[in-house]
């Protein structure tokens, strides 16, 4: 754009308050300066612009909700639109995981900022591993800390048993969300993301994941694309390409299970726990499990008029874990063909 038809928007925008469009032909300007290699009044433009902008630790979300998608056939909705409150301090994470999430939420925050570089934030996440150690509890973090709805994907009404429903289905919940900013989570994400080359899947399938990574690859809104797999084995590999970041999420080790058992027993009195002894015999269980664990005994002292959680409770509660976890093992194994 030529640079008298710049000047001409941004005192338009000026004078009629419209800060958004100030602020957008603000950063073309300083784009361009930036191309002309006037990188110290490019970066003294930009110290004025946010400096004399309002503060926000993320961009704000402008979405009106509308109508929600749904599936032609069934009527019924593809997405949940969800508001969660976490923060970090809610969820236990190895330090390379932290730093991770919190360099890919700095390039959200400064998204404007890296586009003047010619530069893109990463906004495609791929979450994988064990089940119940903290993937979708991760994207409810995220969502909390930038502000940011979570838009929540359905597959149960998503996959439809109707010859091109199921792509059709994901085409409405991308056109929905490329209106506004969201959190846009896709859990269980095995369910439309297996291998094409895999035998034991048929045509649509197939077509279905072709239709995903156009869909994918045309997304361009400013939000955050979370896809959480607890098969990661199982995906395409056509998929991995596609995401800007990829986070594995391990169970605990025995150290991350005493911090988790000390976090999530904070808010209940607690006496004479061996978190040694307990997190010791919790190994090899997922953050899920150890939390239920903790909420268990919790329940079983208010239940029982007990004032505080000790080593018996606990005793009590992960037996009873243990025994929930070998019956859905064993339930696992008679569906394994």
């Amino acid at each position: 754009m030529a640079r008298g038809e710049l000047l001409r928007k941004l005192f338009l925008s000026h004078k009629r308050g419209q800060d958004q469009d100030f602020r957008a032909v603000a950063l073309e300007i300083i784009a361009e300066e930036e191309r002309k290699k006037n990188h110290q009044l490019a970066k003294s433009l930009l110290r004025i612009l946010e400096n004399s902008s309002p503060v926000h630790p993320f961009p704000k979300s402008p979405n009106n909700l509308g109508v929600l998608p749904k599936d032609r056939e069934r009527q019924t909705l593809l997405v949940d639109v969800r508001h969660p409150e976490k923060r970090f301090e809610d969820i236990l994470l190895k330090p390379d995981m932290h730093e991770s999430l919190r360099s890919i939420l700095d390039e959200y925050r400064k998204s404007e900022i890296l586009r003047t570089h010619g530069l893109t934030p990463k906004r495609k996440l791929l979450f994988c591993g064990p089940p119940g150690c903290g993937k979708t509890l991760c994207t409810e973090v995220i969502s909390g800390e930038t502000g940011l709805p979570l838009l929540y994907t359905r597959f149960d009404a998503i996959v439809s048993s109707y010859l091109g429903e199921t792509s059709a289905n994901l085409r409405k919940v991308f056109d929905y969300a490329s209106d506004g900013r969201w959190i846009v989570l896709f859990d269980e994400f095995d369910a439309i993301g297996k291998a094409r080359d895999d035998a034991h899947e048929h045509g649509e399938i197939k077509r279905v994941i072709n239709s995903f990574l156009q869909l994918l690859d045309g997304f361009h809104a400013p939000s955050l694309v979370v896809a959480a797999t607890n098969h990661e084995h199982m995906l395409d590999p056509a998929l991995w390409r596609r995401f800007d970041d990829i986070i594995y999420f391990p169970r605990p080790s025995i150290h991350d299970t005493r911090r988790l058992l000390a976090m999530k027993l904070k808010n209940f009195p607690h006496q004479g726990l061996d978190l040694k002894v307990l997190s010791s015999q919790m190994k090899g269980m997922s953050h899920a499990d150890i939390e239920r664990i903790c909420f268990d005994a919790i329940k079983d002292c208010i239940i029982n008029d007990k004032d505080h959680v000790d080593q018996s409770v606990m005793a009590v509660a992960v037996a009873r874990q243990r025994a929930r976890l070998q019956i859905t093992r064993r339930a696992s194994r008679r569906k394994t063909p």
